[in-house]
């Protein structure tokens, strides 16, 4: 089965923003930028953690998966004082069962981010 490339247009160098193969989506680091531009959203941080949840679930949907199909995402964070924000919204996109997860604070992001989740999906025999 070939694989299938994703690309939202806010790719900040030479990388697909998702790539299928097979029954598994492997999505790249998404941030909070202004869908299909280089652009990070303003608001602040609750604004910039909401827009990285809206293009991740944005970028899964267009790789033909959905967001119950994440098992694993990893996340990036300039600030752990942000880590109680980041739980509110992400809960509420991924509800009673979400997937495994990692965090990990880092010193600096490309476009001066302060907030990149990255997930693997997977689709199932039964879905």
């Amino acid at each position: 089965m070939p694989k299938k490339v994703v690309n939202t247009g806010s790719a900040l160098g030479p990388y697909s923003s998702a790539v299928v193969a097979g029954d598994t989506c492997y999505v790249a680091g998404t941030g909070g930028f202004v869908p299909g531009t280089t652009r990070l959203v303003e608001g602040g941080i609750e604004a910039e953690i909401r827009q990285t949840m809206k293009n991740l679930e944005s970028t899964i949907t267009q790789a033909g998966f959905r967001l119950r199909d994440v098992v694993s995402t990893t996340c990036y964070l300039r600030d752990i004082e942000h880590w109680p924000l980041l739980n509110d919204v992400y809960s509420g996109y991924f509800g009673h069962e979400p997937p495994a997860r990692a965090a990990v604070v880092v010193g600096d992001m490309p476009a001066g981010a302060n907030i990149e989740i990255t997930c693997v999906a997977w689709r199932g025999k039964d879905d």
